[in-house]
């Protein structure tokens, strides 16, 4: 079966939201991540197809799933959400895209649930990341702009400067 046809099998049994949440995988042999979507291949052999076949609600749909996904405490939920939204950068640069999705929201949300679960994320004991070095925390923060020594601006704590001898 076709990843497109799979598409379509979880799209006909309301289960659309599957295709990325990774419940549904969508992968190759040269794929990144084992055991979990490959954007590319999601937008390349799914969403880009089903757009040119006339589904053109399916850009509303994606940015309801996203931020549903980013939204959670689920952290192969909020992986999925991020890693649609990078398939979306990318089949830009490779395939073109027919249309425009505005992720901005999307991606705040997201910041805000990693922040969060920080220690979730660092913690992670899952076997989804399992062919990545690393933890869930160091991927998906990239994927937001949190640098890796970012704390919260509510939790900074405040610097007190020190008076060099001799200046006013």
């Amino acid at each position: 079966m076709s990843h497109l046809d799979t598409y379509k099998e979880a799209m006909a049994a309301g289960r659309e939201i599957d295709c990325y949440n990774n419940k549904i995988v969508f992968c190759e042999r040269d794929s990144f991540m084992i055991g979990l979507t490959d954007d590319q291949v999601l937008w390349r052999d799914c969403i880009l197809p089903l757009y040119e076949e006339g589904d053109h609600d399916l850009p509303n749909r994606i940015k309801q799933y996203v931020m549903q996904l980013a939204n959670t405490d689920d952290i192969v939920c909020v992986y999925g959400a991020l890693s649609t939204i990078h398939g979306y950068i990318l089949s830009s640069i490779f395939y073109g895209r027919p249309f425009e999705i505005d992720f901005s929201e999307c991606i705040d949300t997201a910041r805000k649930t990693i922040l969060r679960n920080e220690e979730a994320f660092k913690n992670y004991q899952g076997n989804k990341f399992s062919s990545y070095i690393g933890n869930p925390y160091d991927l998906v923060a990239e994927m937001v702009g949190i640098k890796k020594d970012q704390i919260p601006q509510k939790a900074r704590p405040i610097k007190k400067k020190n008076k060099k001898k001799g200046s006013v």
